[in-house]
């Protein structure tokens, strides 16, 4: 989920109030007039006063945040959080994959992390992925939790907005196989991931 405000904004000689919005890849505001803009599109960023002005190759659109969350939202554009950031997954981490292969976006993160393991050869992983694009592969879920870790993290993976693999379906396996989960974060624009750790005694 991104971060949302309240606001004044400004855009091409227009100023209007409304809602605006700072996702994964863009910022939306919605209100007397609408601009959503790509960060990928952004040709400037900066702090004006209390507001946050962000430019593209068609103009700039200010944003009368308040210094403070000005900001904020600043320091999200220039550093984004990568996935593996959301994950928790740190070089050096011994990560084991299980199930399908990552989406393409969740690949990227880990072939640069250069923190991918063949699942044979971390038998004692910080983390483990399991990738589930069906409900066949939760399957798998009784077989990783006895062998994980005290202080590991099971990652599911798993598409967004589809009946036959769902957020319960994801959770029951998890609880079914004595885990609690703790976490639910975007992992990339087609998958979302809920994290299991073991029970405290």
């Amino acid at each position: 989920m991104g971060h949302e405000a309240m606001v004044t904004a400004r855009w091409g000689g227009q100023q209007g109030t409304g809602k605006a919005l700072l996702e994964r890849d863009h910022v939306l505001f919605r209100g007397d007039f609408r601009v959503k803009l790509l960060l990928a599109d952004l040709t400037a960023s900066a702090l004006v006063g209390d507001a946050l002005v962000l430019s593209v190759a068609d103009g700039s659109l200010a944003l009368d945040l308040g210094a403070t969350r000005a900001a904020a939202w600043l320091a999200f554009i220039r550093n984004p959080k990568t996935v593996l950031d959301k994950l928790g997954i740190k070089p050096g981490h011994r990560v084991r994959l299980a199930g399908q292969a990552p989406d393409p976006v969740l690949a990227a993160e880990l072939t640069r992390a250069g923190i991918i393991r063949d699942a044979l050869g971390t038998p004692e992983a910080d983390f483990v992925l399991l990738v589930a694009d069906s409900a066949a592969d939760l399957d798998a879920v009784p077989e990783i939790a006895p062998a994980l870790a005290v202080k590991a993290g099971l990652w599911i993976a798993y598409p967004k907005g589809r009946r036959d693999i769902t957020q319960d379906d994801v959770r029951k396996a998890g609880r079914g196989a004595g885990l609690v989960d703790n976490k639910v974060c975007a992992v990339s624009p087609t998958h979302t991931a809920l994290k299991f750790v073991q029970r405290k005694a």
